[in-house]
């Protein structure tokens, strides 16, 4: 019955993940962030050539290895075309926040960033991109004649990127309008003030707001440590006299550890007695008189000390039995 149970459960997992895995992740850290349909003066790849583009935005806080992904390009009443972006290119690795530009020449021998489709601005045009694992992790709908010469399709800003034709507009460098320029390779709204910094500049002109801004961030931080230091400290040592104490034998869970370590500390009275005593000798000089006379008895059979005998030095003759 468990043997059943658990081909059941597997069965409906391997059914869920293969149904899934053509869902679109809208939690991807890679999508499809400008589209250009028709270049005519705009963006020039390396061979100063103007063809349509497709432009990618790394929205992940860390390096992306696009090698392995899949863009799809499907007109409508077409067959799709996908272009499997190589391996083995350092120029697929994608800094964190940063874009990359695919050229849609359809002449893929030109590079990695060549693709084998073209794009045509007059049909109806669906783009899908899809990692390596190949789940759609993002989609673009482009109406056919809706983008003139030099205009690119793309997303409002950085924080639009969720889907839907609301967070999508059209982009026209020619309209004066900074906020809708075309940018092939960055940001979609290049911001060139800090309203913040004006602000407090504004604000603060001597810059002694922000010093002491700086010096009270600085002094906090110290004062944290040093409390965080010293309570350490103190759990240490209170930690090593409970251990201490429970080492001799001792009730580690008294209430005052101090008078604990007193006792277990004290000295006993003998040590006390034995150092006056030592001290009162040296004072009262009570030692006893003594001759300081050596007394040297010899023996009858000997004509000298056994001391200075030199039968008795390493270097006598070994003696060889027979």
């Amino acid at each position: 019955m468990k043997k059943i149970n658990f081909g059941i459960i597997l069965s409906l997992a391997l059914v869920f993940s293969l149904s899934s895995c053509r869902q679109l992740s809208t939690s991807s850290k890679v999508l499809i962030n400008e589209v250009m349909m028709d270049n005519e003066t705009s963006a020039t790849d390396e061979y100063g050539d103007h063809p349509a583009w497709i432009e990618l935005f790394v929205k992940y806080y860390g390096p992306i290895d696009v090698a392995g992904y899949v863009i799809e390009v499907e007109p409508k009443g077409e067959p799709a075309v996908s272009y499997h972006i190589p391996k083995g290119d350092v120029i697929t690795k994608v800094q964190p926040r940063q874009h990359i530009v695919f050229w849609a020449d359809g002449q893929p021998n030109r590079g990695t960033l060549h693709t084998n489709f073209t794009l045509n601005p007059e049909k109806f045009t669906t783009i899908r991109l899809y990692n390596s694992n190949l789940d759609k992790i993002d989609e673009v709908e482009i109406m056919g004649g809706s983008l003139k010469a030099d205009q690119a399709y793309g997303r409002k800003d950085a924080t639009y990127t969720e889907l839907g034709a609301e967070n999508w507009e059209v982009k026209d460098s020619s309209d004066g309008n900074p906020n809708t320029y075309v940018t092939p390779g960055s940001a979609n709204r290049v911001i060139d003030l800090n309203a913040k910094q004006e602000n407090f500049a504004r604000q603060d002109p001597s810059g002694i707001g922000m010093a002491l801004t700086a010096m009270t961030v600085v002094f906090s931080c110290l004062l944290l440590l040093f409390v965080a230091f010293k309570f350490v400290g103190k759990t240490s040592v209170r930690m090593a006299q409970r251990n201490a104490i429970a080492a001799k034998g001792g009730n580690p869970d008294i209430a005052d550890m101090k008078t604990a370590m007193a006792k277990e500390n004290q000295t006993p009275g003998e040590v006390f007695a034995a150092i006056a005593m030592a001290l009162h000798e040296e004072m009262e000089d009570v030692h006893d008189t003594e001759e300081t006379v050596i007394t040297l008895n010899m023996e009858d059979h000997q004509l000298s000390s056994p001391w200075s005998s030199k039968t008795l030095l390493m270097r006598r003759t070994p003696i060889r039995k027979r």
